[in-house]
């Protein structure tokens, strides 16, 4: 027998909240006024999905909530995690303070603005790739072959979705970096 009574609403308030206001968005997006081409996604596709997903993962953790033969249980929440996180005591200290790396902060700001810099000229899959990289080695990631994979197919994955699936153009570069860009482009279907 489900006790729901038992079931703090508390706990349901921020799932149940922002379920309402994905339901109102959805409701919004449905009214975009737009000339539909045939063959193409319109404006409205994207929010709708990312709406829909919300609305999903909203109702699974109000069922789960209700359902849960152990509903005080501890499953990775993020909701409830702010929620809770706002009760706490933010004067409270910890008994380690966190480590300090403003070398590292300043090497990631360096980076940032050298991707800026040469993203237009080098190309969006080359300068991410090395963006990446960098990124992953100065923030103390070390294993290599996961720095490569991420370096390599973030890019080519970010390339596909954006250039294909959104029809949003990205930087091909100059010269033999828009050759490049051309290439893989043609090799992964987008025109």
């Amino acid at each position: 027998m489900i006790s729901i009574h038992r079931t703090p609403l508390r706990r349901l308030a921020p799932y149940v909240l922002v379920g309402c206001a994905g339901l109102y968005l959805l409701y919004v997006a449905t009214q975009f006024e737009f000339h539909r081409r045939a063959g193409t996604l319109g404006p409205d596709f994207w929010p709708k999905l990312i709406l829909a997903l919300l609305l999903i993962v909203c109702t699974c953790e109000i069922l789960r909530i209700i359902f849960a033969k152990n509903p005080d249980s501890e499953i990775g929440s993020v909701l409830e995690d702010i929620t809770r996180g706002a009760d706490v005591d933010s004067g409270a200290e910890s008994a380690e303070p966190p480590s300090s790396h403003p070398w590292r902060l300043l090497a990631g700001m360096a980076a940032t603005l050298a991707y800026v810099a040469l993203v237009g000229s080098t190309g969006f899959v080359l300068t991410t790739a090395a963006y990446l990289a960098a990124f992953l080695l100065i923030g103390g990631y070390r294993k290599t072959k996961v720095i490569v994979m991420m370096s390599i197919g973030g890019p080519l994955l970010l390339m596909f979705v954006f250039m294909k699936l959104v029809y949003i153009s990205l930087p091909l570069g100059s010269g033999p970096f828009a050759q490049f860009s051309i290439l893989l482009m043609g090799i992964m279907g987008i025109r």
